[in-house]
């Protein structure tokens, strides 16, 4: 469990805090050699202290605040994590806060709870994958921006695991460590999983494990190399910097580049669209297919079963991925 991708999640990545920093402990985080420039008037008094710091080579340093303003839901969530009776309920909510407070889209990811009065269920958006990646070749051609899961906690939460598997799309079987809509992880399982894990490092280590394993989605697979070459090249013209295009391509609105889309690629033969707003090109959502919930703890039982008895690295895999 070294490896935070193979089978679990260094304790380093838990962070301490259960909330904002309170003005006691802002006050605390400013260095002492901060300079304060006085100024005096004749009705008042006013004190300035600067956020610029001086090293111990002399040149000054910006310091950057990691002090968030929380949102809504972040709060709503954090007073839940106070009333909360068991403390398994409390230790989610607290985790929940933690994971609403950090820079997601930094990270490739979203998460909401699929329902405003439960917790114990989440769909989260994977997204922003290495454009050089097949993953996110794959996810172009199918005219998506985004793999999503569905992450259901347990009562037992924190001592047992979360049940994580992928809603669409459908991966071309054996590739990404998928298995019908299951995901072949060590640390997800009871054997495997740690209670200090931290939820937002799980889903940073699934993201980097369905590219790691080569996650191919089934549907792109399908296509012929002619249209699957049409596609790339014409989002590559199109964005001007690569498959990928602009870092920031993943926040723009879906119904804007939806339409986008439809005009880019209008020119391109291939395969009949199946929604109106999907590229010419491209297969579209309903196309590339979905999990049921049910073949996926089938295959979540199957995968547990099945490394219990022969281990989780017996060809060696992981041990030459280092």
């Amino acid at each position: 469990q070294d490896n935070p991708v193979a089978g679990g999640v260094s304790p380093d990545c838990v962070r301490d805090d259960d909330g904002p920093p309170s003005h006691a402990a802002a006050a605390a985080s400013i260095s002492p050699a901060a300079p304060v420039n006085k100024s005096v008037g004749a009705s008042n008094t006013t004190t300035e202290i600067s956020s610029t710091t001086v090293s111990t080579s002399g040149s000054p340093v910006a310091k950057k605040s990691k002090w968030r303003e929380p949102t809504r839901a972040a709060v709503s969530m954090s007073l839940r994590a106070e009333k909360e009776k068991t403390g398994g309920k409390r230790r989610l909510a607290s985790d929940l806060y933690k994971v609403m407070m950090a820079d997601t889209n930094e990270a490739g990811f979203s998460l909401a709870p699929k329902s405003e009065d439960s917790m114990d269920k989440w769909t989260i958006k994977l997204f922003k994958f290495d454009e050089d990646s097949n993953l996110a070749k794959d996810l172009l051609c199918l005219g998506m921006d985004c793999v999503e899961l569905e992450m259901s906690f347990p009562d037992q939460y924190p001592f047992e695991p979360p049940f994580v598997r992928v809603v669409r799309p459908r991966f071309k079987r054996q590739t990404g460590f998928v298995m019908n809509g299951a995901l072949c992880m060590e640390l997800l399982t009871s054997e495997g999983w740690n209670p200090v894990n931290d939820i937002e490092s799980v889903i940073v280590s699934i993201r980097s494990l369905l590219v790691v394993g080569d996650g191919r989605l089934a549907a792109a697979v399908e296509m012929s190399d002619g249209q699957r070459k049409s596609i790339l090249a014409a989002s590559k013209k199109r964005n001007g910097k690569g498959v990928g295009g602009d870092e920031n391509d993943s926040e723009e609105p879906s119904a804007k580049r939806q339409r986008r889309d439809s005009d880019g690629d209008s020119s391109l033969k291939g395969k009949k669209k199946s929604g109106s707003s999907k590229g010419a090109g491209t297969v579209g959502k309903s196309a590339a297919g979905h999990y049921t919930t049910a073949e996926a703890r089938d295959a979540y039982t199957h995968l547990s079963d099945y490394h219990k008895k022969k281990g989780w690295d017996s060809s060696g895999w992981w041990a030459q991925k280092g």
